[in-house]
């Protein structure tokens, strides 16, 4: 390393390392000052963690590029484990990743001008060699800083995530445990608004040559970062690519729930759409936390009930589907209603023909363009289906029985117990 007069020893030359050690003391407080100063997260911390933890930090790495320009080698295994080590208690003081980051970067650059004011002429091939090695410290740091960071959020999230599913357990099974919803970080709300969702695949799932498995899983992480970003509070989720369940905090009691608040959902729901690229549907049923055990076999049933009747995607709730749900109980009137279908079991196209126009909103153009067949084909095939059944689609009154007996005949044909997304 070539050698530079600093201009504060008489005219005496010295190395840059004996200069940063000259001026560790001086530079470690410019460095504190200017971390107060330019990153806000830095003066809400305790005066006695900044002259503690933090100004040791500053020191230390002061010392460690010391030992860099000495050796010309970059910080070793155990120096490097200690930079570790700090950032991993950073990240559990709630510290972001992007303050701690920007500290070694500002401290770098306070140094680096320091050490260019200082400089003389014929110091410059000095001050480029420091330079060089600066770059090199700082990408090896920063590496160490962020993977103690990371591996520490990744512990954190986690355990969070185990203690969540933990809570979602007990209020599934009927146990309102505040033990678990401290341990999760979360106060239990006045009430939850228990979805169940059936998701539809996104267009990459089928595509030739793509992976379906990435392409489902992404618009599942999708799913998550969506309801992350606008759910009140904290939603519990068990969800899979293909539907789930969702609680979403309420501050309102079941009871006291506005047209406010299931407009929000309809919101939130057309936002879990578009992020998905799929369709959602979605049943909701309101319950306090200490009924979300006997509510959330309600909202599956009826997310079921809606993808057997042909109901296109969007938000239901049980009086949007009471007649379905109804009917679908076993007994008499369900054997009834489903059998009214019967004729159409000997015409596939037919019955698809009839589940694709209840789901377009009766529109045979849609429906035409979902069946892959020209307009005129749905209306003969509705027609035939009213001359096989004796009730017509196109017939207000029949609508009813329609889709009652399309839920009956389909849940007889496929009894599974998830919902099969539209």
């Amino acid at each position: 390393m070539s050698a530079y007069n600093a201009g504060t020893t008489g005219g005496a030359g010295e190395s840059v390392q004996q200069y940063l050690r000259g001026s560790a003391h001086r530079l470690q407080a410019a460095i504190l000052e200017r971390l107060t100063e330019e990153l806000p997260v830095y003066r809400k911390l305790p005066a006695e963690q900044l002259s503690g933890d933090v100004a040791r930090m500053i020191r230390r790495g002061l010392d460690d590029f010391a030992r860099v320009l000495d050796s010309g080698s970059m910080p070793g295994p155990e120096q490097l484990a200690l930079l570790t080590s700090s950032a991993t208690r950073r990240a559990e003081e709630g510290l972001p990743a992007e303050a701690i980051v920007s500290a070694y970067f500002l401290g770098a650059r306070t140094c680096a001008d320091d050490f260019a004011a200082a400089a003389r002429p014929e110091d410059l091939p000095a001050l480029t060699a420091m330079h060089s090695l600066l770059l090199a410290y700082l990408q090896h740091v920063t590496t160490a800083v962020t993977a103690g960071y990371v591996h520490q959020m990744q512990t954190t999230v986690g355990e969070r995530h185990s203690a969540r599913q933990l809570l979602l357990t007990a209020l599934r099974e009927g146990r309102v445990d505040e033990d678990a919803a401290e341990e999760a970080g979360l106060t239990l709300p006045a009430g939850y608004l228990v979805l169940a969702l059936a998701t539809g695949p996104h267009a990459d799932e089928h595509a030739p040559g793509v992976d379906t498995h990435a392409a489902a899983q992404r618009k599942l992480r999708r799913l998550h970062t969506e309801l992350a970003l606008h759910t009140r509070g904290t939603a519990l989720t068990s969800l899979t690519t293909t539907g789930g369940l969702v609680l979403l905090p309420s501050e309102s009691d079941p009871a006291e729930l506005t047209p406010a608040d299931w407009d929000g959902t309809t919101q939130l729901l057309t936002r879990l759409q578009r992020a998905a690229g799929a369709t959602v549907l979605a049943a909701a049923v309101p319950a306090r936390p200490g009924e979300v055990a006997e509510v959330w076999p309600v909202a599956t049933e009826l997310a079921r009930i809606a993808t057997a009747s042909a109901r296109p995607p969007g938000l239901y709730r049980l009086e949007d589907l009471a007649l379905e749900y109804q009917l679908s109980r076993p007994g008499p009137a369900h054997a009834h209603v489903a059998r009214l279908l019967d004729p159409l079991d000997a015409h596939s196209d037919l019955l698809l023909t009839l589940t694709a126009f209840l789901r377009h909103d009766l529109d045979r153009r849609t429906a035409a363009r979902a069946l892959n067949v020209h307009p005129n084909t749905v209306l003969y095939r509705i027609r035939k289906i009213t001359a096989l059944t004796g009730l017509d689609a196109t017939r207000p009154t029949d609508l009813p029985t329609l889709y009652a007996a399309l839920t009956c005949h389909t849940l007889r044909k496929a009894p599974a117990a998830r919902p099969t997304p539209p």
